[in-house]
């Protein structure tokens, strides 16, 4: 495996895709790029990183907006945390760093929300480090290439892999070396079909010998995903909505959301507002749990108190920031439901 990080790096030289952050070694450009980028779609990140980019383009700017604000430019993207440990390590930059972003793998590791593939993306992009990055793409990869049948979602196979790739990209540009793995893995050694006959790595992988290369790699023993059952209130009148903010920690923290409780099961009537009008159903998938909701309205006069929850203008509704699956709500439903109660008689 001598002469991989060389093929690897010339194949880039020939064929890598062009990232537009790529052409930078802003260590806070390629930090928001990376966690924007986790788990998103790549033509969704670019936009939502050249807005967030827009209005927060330091360091100093990002620490000093309120947490609100960096909620709603997140808005839509999903896995809120992210954004939160965002702002908390800008502030801990600018407190314990001076406002310079550290270069080493494990002093960027003391960052919020930093873990082991971000902080090598840092120290490698930024500034050269010799250290691989090991995401998604890249692990397929590296058990194609080995012939590993080990599960790629144990703790130890990626401690093994992290080795290997550590190993073969000392003495050579870590940058290219890591853009060319993660591109080889998102553009040819795909999840099916993969295109062996133009990989640069053919003649190296050893699943491609054998003819195993649609069996790897291998996953364990998924776990049943528990789904858990919530009605959502949509509770209007003509002047507006009743929304309430979730606390900071936790489950959608710090976002707004419309008021809602947890039944039992799928089929429980709607506790807390049996009169209320049915508009629909959805789903929404978390972390650990999959959500089926339902989605109820009823006038705000005619409903009990419910705590911590506000109500406010529809002018005013579009600059709270909401989850995902709230949104596809006011999508769904907020229009319609806007104009038939303006048109509703006093």
């Amino acid at each position: 495996m001598q002469e991989m990080a060389s093929l690897v790096t010339e194949w880039l030289g020939r064929a890598g895709r062009n990232m537009p952050w790529r052409n930078t070694r802003d260590p806070y450009q390629i930090w928001l790029a990376e966690v924007i980028l986790q788990q998103t779609r790549i033509e969704t990140g670019v936009a939502y990183l050249e807005r967030f980019l827009q209005r927060f383009p330091s360091l100093e700017a990002l620490a000093g907006a309120p947490q609100d604000e960096v909620l709603k430019a997140w808005e839509g993207l999903g896995y809120y945390s992210r954004a939160r440990n965002l702002h908390a390590a800008a502030a801990q930059l600018l407190s314990e760093f001076g406002g310079k972003f550290p270069s080493s793998v494990s002093d960027l590791l003391r960052l919020k929300g930093v873990g082991p593939y971000t902080a090598r993306a840092i120290a490698s992009f930024a500034f050269e480090d010799e250290v691989a990055v090991l995401d998604g793409n890249v692990m397929r990869v590296v058990s194609r290439l080995l012939g590993s049948a080990a599960p790629i979602d144990l703790p130890a196979t990626r401690q093994e892999f992290q080795a290997r790739l550590d190993a073969w990209v000392k003495g050579h540009d870590s940058r290219a070396f890591n853009h060319g793995m993660m591109d080889i893995g998102a553009t040819i050694c795909t999840p099916t079909m993969p295109g062996c006959l133009v990989c640069p790595l053919e003649s190296l992988c050893v699943a491609r010998a054998e003819g195993l290369a649609h069996l790897l790699p291998v996953k364990g023993k998924k776990l049943s995903r528990k789904l858990r059952f919530f009605d959502f209130y949509l509770l209007y009148s003509s002047d507006g909505l009743l929304i309430r903010q979730r606390s900071a920690q936790g489950l959608w923290g710090g976002l707004w959301e419309v008021p809602n409780e947890e039944r039992e099961t799928e089929s429980a009537a709607p506790g807390k507002l049996p009169e209320a009008r049915f508009l629909g159903t959805g789903k929404h998938v978390f972390t650990h749990f999959d959500m089926a909701y339902r989605v109820w309205a009823a006038p705000v006069d005619k409903i009990p108190e419910w705590t911590g929850a506000e109500f406010h203008s529809w002018e005013k509704i579009p600059t709270f920031a909401f989850p995902r699956a709230v949104l596809n709500m006011f999508d769904l439903y907020l229009a319609p439901l806007a104009t038939a109660s303006a048109q509703e008689p006093s």
